[in-house]
């Protein structure tokens, strides 16, 4: 859609007020999940954990990949090869190491320190399995939305995602700006702002998918000596 478009006005509106209504309910969710962290059923315990990775760290739930795209996951669909654990990393305790191709074939590197619950339950996950099996063996995006959209109307993963970039963005606004500071100074804190949510969210240019056929061109250009036949008929082609 174009951004400029009614449609995607919309659209964009209604997601936002979504993630407003999830505002006044955050507060009694993150306490539900935390306490199934200690939850005698295991597919339950995985939904907490998996909830947790995607308020806290914006994660993707994992159902956006295309069919002709890399083997791109989220958080519903990490596996064993994504996941390193540490009980202690640069003086930080209790610590998961992330490395996996996100959305769009970005890569997500992330280290974080988490509640030893956390800790010890992808620990427990990880048990006995091997390279390509799942972490969350007994939960998918459908079963997770499901259960979110019974605690309320609308709510999927991926307003997580919506509602910490907005309240990230609020934070950093009134931590970084004045109401007497001149323009330029309120634009700088604007951008620095934004940097706080493209780094919560992962955002980072993709490489153009004719990248690899650009460099090969630009290749064989190099290749070629400036005193050839072919270089002088190319350049004055162009």
């Amino acid at each position: 859609l174009n951004p400029s478009s009614r449609l995607k006005g919309e659209k964009d509106w209604k997601k936002y007020e979504t993630a407003r209504c999830l505002h006044k309910v955050i507060d009694k969710i993150r306490a539900d999940y935390r306490a199934d962290f200690k939850h005698k059923e295991m597919r339950i315990r995985q939904r907490a954990v998996a909830l947790y990775f995607i308020d806290k760290l914006a994660l993707r739930a994992g159902n956006e990949k295309d069919e002709d795209e890399a083997d791109t996951v989220g958080c519903c669909s990490l596996r064993y090869e994504h996941i390193k654990l540490h009980e202690e990393l640069n003086g930080q305790p209790y610590v998961v190491e992330f490395d996996f191709l996100g959305k769009d074939s970005i890569r997500y590197q992330n280290s974080v320190s988490v509640p030893k619950r956390v800790f010890k339950n992808v620990k427990l996950f990880l048990k006995n399995k091997k390279e390509n099996d799942d972490l969350f063996d007994r939960l998918n995006t459908s079963v997770l939305n499901q259960y979110l959209r019974e605690l309320m109307d609308g709510l999927t993963a991926k307003v997580f995602r919506t509602y910490n970039a907005s309240r990230t963005l609020e934070e950093q606004l009134e931590r970084l700006t004045n109401p007497d500071d001149p323009p330029h100074a309120k634009l700088l804190a604007y951008n620095r702002a934004n940097r706080a949510v493209a780094v919560l969210c992962n955002h980072q240019r993709s490489v153009p998918k004719s990248f690899a056929k650009s460099m090969e061109n630009l290749q064989k250009k190099v290749q070629i000596p400036y005193n050839s036949s072919s270089y002088i008929a190319d350049r004055c082609k162009t």
